[in-house]
């Protein structure tokens, strides 16, 4: 297989963490990002799945889920569209 050299910057904190993970999985880091691209070239997709939650959002979840307990700021269920389009109009 023929290949090419890419050489790119990135901050050697990422890129030690993300080759501890490599490692982990029992991959290289080369092959990673090799499996990346190709997907990348197949899919004409990016996607990014984030892990852990902000502190911000964490907040939010843990505010909206009060609320939900206490039956606050909350509505439904809905069984159609049309009762839940009704009360976003209210």
């Amino acid at each position: 297989m023929k290949t090419a050299v890419l050489n790119i910057k990135i901050d050697p904190k990422v890129k030690n963490e993300a080759q501890k993970v490599a490692d982990e999985l029992g991959f290289t880091l080369s092959a990673i990002i090799n499996a990346s691209l190709k997907n990348l070239a197949r899919s004409k997709t990016v996607s990014f799945s984030v892990l852990e939650p902000s502190a911000r959002l964490k907040r939010a979840i843990r505010s909206a889920d009060a609320d939900y307990a206490k039956g606050k700021n909350s509505v439904g269920p809905f069984y159609d569209a049309e009762s839940m389009i009704r009360s976003l109009r209210q």
